[in-house]
């Protein structure tokens, strides 16, 4: 089957995805691409569990970008394998929270260019003000819009508690991750945050010795990575863009195919009242012409009962035989009988009880 232009284009964007989420890896029980794929391979990224790190917070005096770099720079030098993510000024402080990574960790997650903490990630994607509770391969942790996470533990034991701890209102404020989203979500997470922290999760270990005549190579990887989620991101705004002008020319269609709906349920509803009418109706016609053909043969009525489509006539006549024949001729009259023996009543008549089953066919109703 010959490809289409279309076909060409998309099959050329999968395979450059698929190369591209192939250098990034997730170490949490084992190394893994993000095509699920256990991966010894160099990578552009590598993403941390939170099993593999632990965080600490650190405030420090307003200071510019290089005066903070050079600073934390001095601290990280006497650090075992840690990185910083800057958090947001707080007045003339500002919060800096390190990853410090826990020993053999840092052995399995190299070679790779970037380095960063999962719960950084999974921060970046949450609303803000909320909690997420992520579990998975057996360990979990909670984190917070703001960055910071705690694994669980007795006393931290849901992500309500959690909320509550951070400071943040436990009624609305968690939201769940599964761990079939969480490709999804860390690349959305990737895009979120800002280039800034990019150049502080580069370990010094990954950028000395023996890997540095790479470097060129690896810089034109990472930006060959950031032209792609800026394509990513910007193809994904596209998409929405036009779904949702796509969903506002419907509108009078779908306003149209609304009142349709409506009229369509009223006329079931009026359907269902006239088929119970019919279904249910009482020939009365007919039983006053029962009733009528009985006084004709000079008849006394005592009682006229319709029950499941059976009348019964009850009274008294000269000759009930007469009153029988009479009732049977009726065209809507079927199965007319006696319905109890004839007896003789006092003033010399008849007595009887003529039972009939009533029919639509006379046209009467």
């Amino acid at each position: 089957m010959t490809k289409t232009p279309t076909s060409i284009a998309a099959w050329i964007k999968s395979s450059i995805a698929d190369l591209l989420l192939s250098r990034i890896v997730w170490l949490t029980d084992e190394r893994r691409d993000l095509l699920g794929t256990a991966s010894s391979r160099s990578a552009l990224v590598a993403i941390v569990g939170r099993e593999h790190y632990v965080e600490r917070r650190r405030k420090y005096p307003m200071l510019g970008g290089r005066e903070l770099d050079g600073v934390l720079r001095q601290e990280l030098s006497g650090m075992p394998a840690t990185v910083a993510a800057v958090g947001p000024a707080e007045g003339n402080l500002r919060e800096v929270t390190f990853f410090e990574f826990r020993l053999g960790a840092i052995d399995r997650l190299l070679p790779a260019v970037w380095v960063v903490p999962e719960s950084l990630l999974v921060a970046a994607t949450l609303p803000q003000n909320r909690v997420s509770g992520v579990e998975r391969d057996g360990f979990r942790y909670f984190v917070a819009s703001s960055g910071v996470s705690q694994p669980a533990t007795g006393n931290m034991s849901s992500a309500e508690v959690f909320a509550v701890a951070v400071g943040l209102d436990a009624t609305d404020s968690v939201v769940c991750l599964e761990r079939e989203a969480a490709r999804d979500r860390m690349l959305r997470g990737m895009r979120l945050l800002p280039l800034s922290s990019w150049r502080r999760f580069r370990l010094p270990s990954a950028t000395t010795g023996s890997s540095t005549r790479w470097r060129p190579l690896l810089q034109a990887a990472g930006a060959a990575l950031l032209l792609y989620l800026a394509f990513a991101s910007a193809y994904l705004n596209l998409t929405i863009r036009s779904r949702e002008a796509e969903l506002a020319a419907l509108g009078p269609q779908v306003e149209t195919l609304l009142e349709v709906q409506r009229d369509v349920e009223r006329l079931s509803g009026e359907r269902h009242g006239l088929v119970s009418v019919l279904t249910d109706r009482q020939y009365t016609y007919l039983i006053w012409e029962c009733v009528a053909a009985a006084w004709s043969k000079g008849a006394a009525i005592t009682d006229v009962r319709l029950v499941d489509g059976l009348l019964t006539i009850r009274g008294s006549a000269p000759s009930a035989t007469d009153v029988l024949a009479a009732i049977a001729a009726l065209p809507g009259a079927s199965d007319a009988k006696f319905a109890a023996p004839v007896r003789s009543g006092a003033g010399g008549g008849e007595e009887f009880s003529v039972s009939l089953k009533l029919s639509a066919e006379s046209g009467h109703g």
